[in-house]
C-alpha cells in the first residue's frame, strides 16, 4: 500500500455494498412498491367515494372510504420506508497516511478491515491514501491535500449515488497528522461525519462508531483538568494543551513538560484520564472525552495574550480523538496550531507542521 513518500494523495473506489439485499427484499423494503400501490388504491376508491357523494348514493360508500383509507395508509408506509432508507444511507471513506518505515503491516491490516467493514452496508466506499516520509518532518501540504481529496471523494460519490446524509470516516494515521487533517476537514465538511475506530478488544466487529465531527451534548467526566501551569522562561503568548487519554501519568507528562520548555511554551493545560485501564469502546466514552477536552480548553483561565497567541497540542490514544479535536478546536485557524508527535528514538517530541 505504501511504497514511496509523496505529498500527493491517491484515491480509489473500493466499490458498493459487498452483499446487497436480494431484488425481492429491495422491492419490499425500499418503499416504492407500497407508495405506488397505495396511490393506486387510494385514487380508485377515492373516485368512487366522491361519486357517492355527488349522486347522494350512500350504498357501499363506507367500503369506498375504507378502501381510500387503506390506500393512504399504504402510501404513508411507503413514504416512511423510503425516508428510513435515505436516513440510513451513508458512504464510507477509508483514509490512510502512514510512515513507510514504521507500522506498514498494521496500517495495511487496518486499511483492509476498514474497507471490508465499510462495504458491508454502505452505498459506496472509497479509499484515500498518503505515503509519508519514514520520519518527520512530514509534508503539511500532503496532509492538507489528503483532506481536500476526502472532500472530493465524498462529492464524487454523492454525484454517483444521489443524496447521502452521512459520511463514515475510517482514519489511520499518526496522531499529529490526524489533528491537522481534522482541522482542515472541519472547514470543508458541514454535513454529519462519523469517525469509526478499530476495535481492540471485541471479536464481533472490526470497527465501531466512535465520535462525530460536529459538537454533541455529553455530560461525561472522564478527564481531570489540572490548573494552568506556567512554564518558566516560556512565551506567555504560547499555550499547550496536553490530553493524556491513555492515563500514562508521568511517562506522558514529563516529556510534554520538557518539550514545552524546549519549544518556548509559556502555559500548559493538562487533561488526564481519571481512571486507568483500557478505554470502553463505545460512542459515549469517546464523545465524552472529546467534548470535555473542548470545554476545558474553552473555559481555561487564559490571559488575552494567551488566547490570541500560538497553540500546541500533545496527544495520546486513538487517532479518531485527534481528528475530532482538530476539527473542533483548530478548524477556524489551523495554522495557529502545532501538533507534536512523540519520537521513540529520541524520547522527545517533534512538531507538526515543522
Amino acid at each position: 500500500m505504501v511504497e514511496n513518500a509523496t505529498s500527493v494523495p491517491t484515491m480509489t473506489v473500493a466499490g458498493g455494498v459487498a452483499h446487497p439485499p436480494s431484488a425481492g427484499r429491495r422491492i419490499l423494503t425500499d418503499g416504492a412498491l407500497w407508495s405506488g400501490l397505495g396511490g393506486a388504491i387510494a385514487g380508485g376508491f377515492g373516485v368512487e367515494a366522491a361519486k357517492t357523494l355527488v349522486t347522494d348514493e350512500s350504498g357501499g360508500r363506507w367500503w369506498f372510504v375504507l378502501g381510500l383509507g387503506t390506500g393512504v395508509a399504504l402510501a404513508l408506509i411507503g413514504a416512511w420506508l423510503r425516508y428510513r432508507a435515505e436516513a440510513k444511507a451513508s458512504i464510507g471513506v477509508v483514509v490512510t497516511a502512514v510512515e513507510p518505515g514504521r507500522g506498514v503491516a498494521h496500517a495495511e491490516q487496518f486499511d483492509r478491515t476498514a474497507v471490508e467493514h465499510s462495504r458491508a452496508d454502505r452505498k459506496m466506499t472509497v479509499r484515500t491514501t498518503l505515503a509519508l516520509p519514514a520520519a518527520p518532518p512530514w509534508p503539511v501540504t500532503g496532509v492538507d491535500a489528503l483532506a481536500e481529496e476526502t472532500v472530493a471523494a465524498t462529492t464524487m460519490v454523492e454525484a454517483m449515488t444521489g443524496s447521502v446524509p452521512r459520511i463514515d470516516l475510517f482514519p489511520t494515521m499518526p496522531l499529529a497528522v490526524g489533528f491537522r487533517y481534522g482541522a482542515k476537514l472541519g472547514q470543508s465538511l458541514p454535513r454529519e461525519v462519523v469517525l469509526y475506530s478499530p476495535h481492540r478488544t471485541s471479536a464481533s466487529a472490526t470497527h465501531f462508531p466512535a465520535v462525530t465531527l460536529r459538537e454533541e451534548r455529553s455530560s461525561g467526566t472522564l478527564l481531570v483538568a489540572e490548573s494552568i501551569e506556567v512554564i518558566e522562561s516560556g512565551d506567555p503568548s504560547r499555550t499547550a494543551l496536553a490530553v493524556d487519554v491513555q492515563a500514562q501519568g508521568g511517562d506522558f507528562v514529563e516529556p510534554v513538560r520538557a518539550a514545552c520548555r524546549e519549544y518556548g511554551m509559556g502555559n500548559l493545560l493538562l487533561l488526564r484520564r481519571s481512571a486507568p485501564g483500557q478505554l470502553t469502546e463505545d460512542s459515549a466514552t469517546f464523545t465524552a472525552i472529546v467534548e470535555q477536552a473542548c470545554r476545558a480548553w474553552r473555559d481555561a483561565p487564559l490571559s488575552a495574550t494567551a488566547r490570541t497567541g500560538r497553540r500546541a497540542v500533545f496527544l495520546n490514544g486513538p487517532v479518531v480523538i485527534a481528528v475530532a479535536l482538530g476539527a473542533r478546536l483548530a478548524n477556524v485557524q489551523p495554522d495557529r496550531w502545532t501538533a507534536y508527535t512523540f519520537n521513540r528514538e529520541t524520547s522527545g517530541y517533534d512538531p507538526f507542521p515543522a
